[in-house]
């Protein structure tokens, strides 16, 4: 989301490509979040915060559901087992696209490491 609402040209073309094909786009509480924080931490606060509540008013925000708690709880000791542990966010935002069923729009590698995770790519 942050490449898309920094205007980088593959993002916007992949959101407008699934957009056009009538997708919904959805992002997470803890990319809301994510978002939100930055645009706080920027130099130019209130045009980010601008910028972000503009981007997120027209996806869908999927919460984090016990049953997405769940999932990271299985997510986070699959993965400290393997010795593959990544951010806590990360691990609840792939709980929450799994308890969905949908699929990560992300250049982030170390997704790969979730099972059963659907990723995409921009």
């Amino acid at each position: 989301m942050v490449s898309f609402l920094k205007g980088t040209p593959d993002a916007v073309k992949k959101i407008e490509e699934l957009t056009n094909r009538g997708d919904t786009i959805a992002v997470t509480t803890i990319t809301v979040y994510e978002l939100l924080k930055g645009a706080q931490l920027s130099s130019r606060q209130k045009e980010n915060l601008l910028v972000v509540n503009e981007g997120i008013s027209s996806v869908q925000i999927l919460d984090l559901s016990k049953e997405a708690c769940l999932e990271a709880a299985k997510i986070y000791c699959n993965l400290k087992e393997e010795g593959k542990l990544i951010g806590e966010f990360d691990i609840l935002i792939a709980a929450i696209a799994k308890a969905n069923g949908e699929a990560i729009l992300t250049h982030d590698q170390h997704f790969k490491s979730v099972p059963g995770l659907i990723l995409a790519k921009w």
